[in-house]
């Protein structure tokens, strides 16, 4: 009896998948099925240009599997929880293996009892799916990295008498079940293309004092269009500051940003064209960090604050690469800022300050003592305006304890 029943189920599902596959197709995954006497499997490969960090990521966001995963209308949580939400929520999930899940599939039938069965970060998931009371299978991903990004395998394997269920609709929908992962997975951008358009800035730039001296010269004639288009947020408050602090001494612009009126513009791409314009910081002026890691945070935070320079000065041409190449994923929001090294070598950082501020005819003691008073008496426009962090933190400690003593 059981024999016949084997070889009945047997011709029906050859019969079946012959019709199944004579379907008008279009798979750019390679595919592979495997079927024997109570056992079936199928295999899908597909290769992505990504890392394979990105595709966990999309691989692991159980709430989506009902937009690429065939066969299942909706996937939820299985959590003991008194509010109605969290029950079909993700956000109270523990993502570990053992971990119930209830599936829903394309059917009238009601939900189904789901599992994780294994967990490997960026290399492999392992799920068991059950679609109707008499079949479940297992599947499984499996991340592989390529020099192209990443290779993914998808594995679905059934035991029992119902196992050809597995094959049932392959060719038409299973198949494609990495390709439906494709629509959710981001397009990554290459680092060397990003460092490349980054030092390919368009056209000639000039330093940050030319910017703000002509920006506040037209702020001065009520014209407020070259202010609000400077991009750097940093120094277009400079340049606010600046014309205000202007606006109220009734005089003109201080001597750097008049010396700046004069400069030409340099070509951007161009050995030194940053360090020659500005005259402020060049390689020497660096601090020595014993990781590369904590140089590329310490130029990418002060080029965020509007000094660019230090990139420049990197020497080192992958790192200046890798460095650029961070810079725009910040700005275009794909990363966050990484936090300033614990540990800032002083070297350079003094000589970096005093060349800041030679270009002023005001000694620094005469300057520190004047802004103090002013930021005793609240005006801290022209505090906020200095290029030099470490002038202003010197001026701002000053104003804190002058605060505290006349208390």
């Amino acid at each position: 009896m059981i024999l016949t029943i084997a070889v009945f189920s047997v011709i029906v599902v050859i019969t079946l998948f012959i019709l199944d596959t004579n379907r008008e197709q279009v798979i750019n995954s390679r595919i592979a099925t495997y079927l024997k006497p109570f056992s079936a499997e199928t295999t899908v490969k597909h290769d992505y240009a990504v890392r394979p960090e990105t595709v966990w990521k999309v691989l692991t966001r159980l709430s989506n599997y009902n937009c690429w995963f065939p066969g299942v209308l909706r996937l939820m949580p299985l959590t003991k929880s008194d509010r109605y939400v969290h029950r079909y929520s993700f956000d109270q999930f523990d993502f570990i293996p053992g971990a119930f899940l209830r599936i829903l599939p394309f059917s009238l039938s009601p939900t189904y009892l789901g599992r994780i069965m294994a967990i490997e970060n960026n290399k492999q998931l392992a799920l068991e799916m059950r679609y109707n009371p008499v079949h479940k299978e297992i599947v499984i991903f499996n991340l592989d990295p390529t020099s192209k990004g990443t290779s993914v395998t998808c594995r679905r394997s059934s035991r029992g008498l119902f196992s050809w269920m597995t094959l049932w609709g392959f060719s038409n929908t299973k198949s494609k079940i990495l390709d439906n992962l494709g629509y959710f997975i981001p397009d990554e951008i290459d680092e060397q293309k990003e460092a490349k358009t980054a030092s390919q800035d368009s056209g000639p730039q000039y330093s940050r004092e030319a910017i703000i001296a002509r920006a506040v010269q037209a702020g001065l004639e009520d014209n407020m269009d070259l202010i609000n288009a400077i991009p750097d947020k940093p120094t277009r408050g400079m340049a606010k500051a600046l014309l205000i602090q202007t606006k109220r001494k009734g005089g003109g612009l201080p001597g750097r940003f008049i010396k700046a009126l004069t400069e030409e513009p340099v070509e951007s791409g161009k050995p030194g064209s940053a360090a020659s314009a500005s005259g402020q910081i060049s390689s020497p002026v660096l601090p020595s960090f014993a990781n590369t890691d904590d140089l590329i945070a310490f130029v990418v935070n002060k080029a965020l604050d509007g000094e660019e320079d230090p990139i420049n000065a990197i020497t080192d041409k992958p790192t200046r690469g890798k460095a650029k190449a961070m810079l725009v994923k910040i700005k275009r929001g794909s990363i966050e800022r990484p936090p300033l090294p614990d540990d800032i070598p002083l070297v350079g950082l003094a000589s970096s300050a005093t060349d800041q501020t030679s270009g002023d005819d005001e000694p620094e003691e005469a300057l520190i003592v004047r802004l103090v008073e002013a930021g005793v008496g609240g005006n801290m426009d022209e505090i906020n305006a200095l290029d030099s962090r470490v002038l202003r933190g010197k001026i701002k400690a000053a104003i804190i304890k002058a605060k505290r003593a006349s208390t």
